[in-house]
């Protein structure tokens, strides 16, 4: 790689001139790390390291800490489900940290369970340990909790004001936890407030409020007592805060788009830099004094991850275009380092001002303060590989977690010891991408790309492509030329072929399988152009100029197929046992801006669908919303408004489930219309999946409500077709053995058509209402298709004397309703009973 480097004697002396004003300086006692005592500028735990996100509370990442290897083996400890959240690694090496399986965990220095605490949600929230022996953290159950470090025990808790109190949607607590001087907690909350709270007694000081969710966290000059933070917003922002007051001093618009990272402050002067990046692609410095812009810098894809500060000044910025960027303290560029894949991962620097970042490759990357690649280690092997968590620097070893929800330390320079045989590692200077060139590289369903194409996939399984330009050993800024691209494939059927909203990779979904159940091979040519030079509203792309073409050509193997029967019972009638279902913690990594937005809010999605009826080649199926219960069961939620059809085709093994016709899911209580969604995958005789499941979702922006209208300006819909596609994975399974029984106390139902309402009246019934989740499906009588509606937004109930469900109703205005149709009344997945609609 090409290490870039600009810089003059003046700014040499003006990086030298920031490294003196900025806290937290290396090691340059020589003190050994187990010896090391640590100054904060607020009470926060002396002996520890690691205590807060981002460190300290200028939040530049940087630690003394010198990477000497203590020798250690790696260790590994194991959670249920996937982590965003950073570690916090006390002054015994002790590591804290919270999953997304709804627990919080504290270990000691072997990886061994001290105690762990469970909540009512996922954990998306990185702890804060104080000087007074406390650890505090906040969930998705919208509880921020204080607990006993040493014990676990709880000494209080804050429960977050209801969504409803400022008109959002979910009341997580989703950012991290700050601390003031004289020891407030800063904590920002899902329902437009950021909290102050009294660390002692956990009462509210003040609330400050935004326009939309924060996760950014507030950074503090100790010197000026001011507090920094950024907020969701599309327009206003970024903020300077009064700590007093918890009123605003200056608030600007840091780009269009969400500003998820939290702020550094590059300096304690009243007129340094408050550096942080935005959703739209763009890191920002803004004097802290005025808000005033001071320089930008644009990289190629959108910043999830917060910047850090070397001990000469440069600040080190990882952007979702799997690129680590430096910059010398005026905003020009000093080096960077390009990985294959979105890095979301904020950088930690160590006493020497090595940079530790992990990537969504799986690996833990470790760079020269030159930018050059010191050593990296793949931690991750798996298919949910992303080391999305940030890097917290202990006294022994790296600290880091990742999204198939293990937590890992490492010794420091592990990969460096002598006469080490382990393959996960690799050694430096280089980057491991060609120099030169323009490659469709093969993406895996979970966003992987894999230098080496599988020689073999299954019948019924899409395709993604991603392009990657290399010039002069630096990844260069291109999209795909949407109407150039040319796809020809000697399958049976041609293929689907879209290309992404933001242009950087295409599918290929098959209509029918790839290959017979005898087998056989399959061979894909891709040909197009690609644009460089592209005119930039942060990530809206627009014109630019053809900077070459790729013509790839891939060969895949198809096994044969042993014809087998459907493994789960598909009703007659009412009445019937019917196949049940789960499809759960759910993927989708492309587009990029996704993992960004939620990936563990996915990862915490369970949908359960029930077989209605049909042929065991083509069967329709009922999904609704579910939840894990307090026993970890997966139950249906009946709260939940999301309720959707789908057709299940079955062709000996393979089972792709589709809709194509549209429907609208619910997200995090705001709509999302899809034109197309299917699930592709190959089944054992227990239901499980072999292969996939594999998601495809595709929607025009223009028609998703409020959202849409930011993601068309922030460049995320392809300009020609205005399609947002989405790619991902998930798990499959049978649910509980995967057969339903009809449910008893339906009573009788008469179902009519009254108006634009479709409605379902029950008499003698004796469901509870709020105990099941309860709708109505529609399906055309001479099609065998679901009548395309909106079953999420569209379906209304009443309840009578007791909470027994007296209607339900199903909005059909504006809709062209078939001839003639059978309608479903469906209680959780289950066809309760049918009735013939004329």
């Amino acid at each position: 790689m090409l290490i870039r480097t600009r810089r003059s004697h003046l700014q040499l002396l003006l990086t030298s001139w920031v490294a003196l004003l900025v806290a937290g300086c290396g090691n340059d006692s020589g003190t050994p790390n187990n010896e090391l005592v640590f100054e904060y500028a607020v009470p926060l735990d002396p002996e520890s390291p690691w205590p807060k996100f981002r460190r300290n509370a200028l939040q530049n990442g940087r630690s003394p800490v010198e990477p000497v290897d203590s020798g250690r083996d790696i260790w590994v400890f194991q959670t249920g489900k996937g982590i965003f959240s950073t570690p916090v690694i006390d002054g015994d090496s002790n590591v804290y940290i919270g999953s997304a399986d709804r627990v919080f965990y504290a270990l000691d220095r072997d990886g061994n369970e001290r105690w762990s605490t469970l909540t009512g949600e996922v954990i998306d929230s990185s702890a804060l340990l104080d000087d007074q022996g406390r650890l505090y953290f906040g969930s998705g159950d919208g509880v921020l909790y204080a607990l006993d470090r040493e014990t676990g025990d709880e000494l209080w808790r804050y429960v977050a004001d209801d969504a409803s109190v400022n008109e959002a949607f979910i009341s997580w607590f989703e950012g991290n936890v700050a601390i003031g001087l004289d020891g407030t907690l800063y904590v920002p909350n899902d329902n437009f407030c950021t909290y102050a709270i009294d660390r002692d007694t956990g009462e509210v000081d003040w609330c400050f409020l935004t326009s939309d969710q924060t996760w950014s966290l507030m950074a503090l000059n100790p010197e000026t007592g001011r507090l920094f933070m950024g907020n969701n917003y599309v327009f206003e922002n970024a903020f300077a805060v009064d700590p007093a007051t918890g009123e605003a001093i200056w608030s600007v618009m840091a780009g269009v788009g969400t500003v998820a990272a939290s702020p550094m402050l590059a300096s304690t002067e009243p007129d340094g830099l408050v550096v942080l990046g935005s959703f739209d692609g763009i890191l920002r410095a803004f004097r802290q004094d005025t808000g005033d812009l001071v320089w930008s810098y644009g990289m190629r894809d959108h910043v999830y991850a917060s910047p850090a500060q070397m001990p000469d000044g440069r600040i080190v910025q990882p952007s979702a275009d799997g690129t680590i960027y430096a910059l010398d303290p005026d905003g020009t560029l000093a080096w960077a380092y390009d990985t294959r894949e979105p890095v979301r991962s904020s950088p930690a620097i160590d006493g020497d001002g090595n940079v530790y970042v992990g990537s969504g490759e799986g690996r833990l990357f470790v760079l020269n303060p030159d930018g050059t690649l010191r050593w990296s280690i793949r931690l991750i092997e798996e298919r949910r590989n992303d080391l999305n968590a940030s890097p917290a620097l202990g006294k022994e070893f790296i600290a880091i977690a990742g999204e198939n929800g293990g937590i890992f330390a490492v010794p420091y320079d592990y990969c460096l010891r002598e006469e080490l045989d382990d393959p996960r590692c690799e050694v430096g200077p280089g980057e491991a991408l060609e120099d030169d060139g323009a490659f469709l590289v093969f993406t895996t369903s979970f966003g992987s790309l894999e230098v080496e194409t599988p020689s073999q996939i299954v019948a019924n399984q899409p395709l993604t492509l991603t392009l990657l330009v290399r010039e002069e050993g630096d990844t260069r800024l291109a999209v795909i030329d949407s109407e150039s691209v040319v796809v020809t494939a000697d399958s049976a059927a041609p293929p689907i072929v879209d290309v992404s909203g933001d242009r950087r990779y295409l599918t290929l979904v098959p209509n029918e399988p790839w290959a017979g159940r005898s087998g056989g091979s399959l061979t894909v040519r891709v040909r197009g152009d690609y644009l460089v030079d592209l005119d930039r509203v942060g990530l809206r792309f627009r014109g630019g100029t053809v900077g070459g073409s790729f013509d790839q050509t891939f060969s895949f193997a198809i096994a044969a197929r042993e014809p087998v029967r459907f493994p789960l019972p598909v009703p007659n009638a009412p009445g019937d046992d019917s196949g049940l279902l789960e499809l759960y913690r759910l993927a989708a990594p492309l587009p990029t801006i996704l993992p960004s937005y939620n990936q563990i809010g996915f990862d915490s999605i369970h949908y359960l669908i029930g077989i209605v009826g049909g042929s065991e080649d083509r069967m329709i199926a009922w999904g609704v919303g579910a939840f894990l219960d307090e026993a970890g069961r997966t139950v249906v939620d009946p709260a939940s408004r999301v309720r959707f059809p789908l057709t299940l085709q079955w062709d000996a093994g393979l089972l792709t489930m589709l809709n194509d016709r549209g429907f609208t899911i619910e997200f995090n209580n705001f709509p999302i219309p899809f034109d197309f969604f299917r699930v592709a995958s190959t089944i054992d005789s227990n239901a499980s999946a072999i292969t996939g499941p594999f998601l495809n979702a595709k929607t025009i922006c223009a028609g998703i409500e409020f959202y849409g209208a930011f993601l068309e300006i922030g460049g995320f819909c392809n300009p020609v077709s205005g399609l947002l596609e989405a790619v991902g994975g998930a798990e499959l399974r049978a649910h509980e053995g995967g057969v339903q029984a009809a449910p008893r106390g339906v009573g009788g139902v008469d179902i009519a058509q009254s108006g634009d309402s479709v409605v379902a009246t029950f008499t003698d019934s004796t469901l509870i209402a709020s105990e099941h989740n309860i709708g109505l499906l529609l399906i055309d009588s001479e099609t065998e298709n679901p009548v395309a509606l909106n079953y999420t937004a569209g379906t209304t109930q009443t309840s009578g004397p007791g909470g027994l469900i007296a209607t339900v109703e199903l909005d059909v205005a504006d809709v062209d309703l078939p001839a003639a149709m059978r309608a479903y009344v469906m209680v959780d997945a289950y066809p309760a009973t049918v009735q013939v609609l004329p």
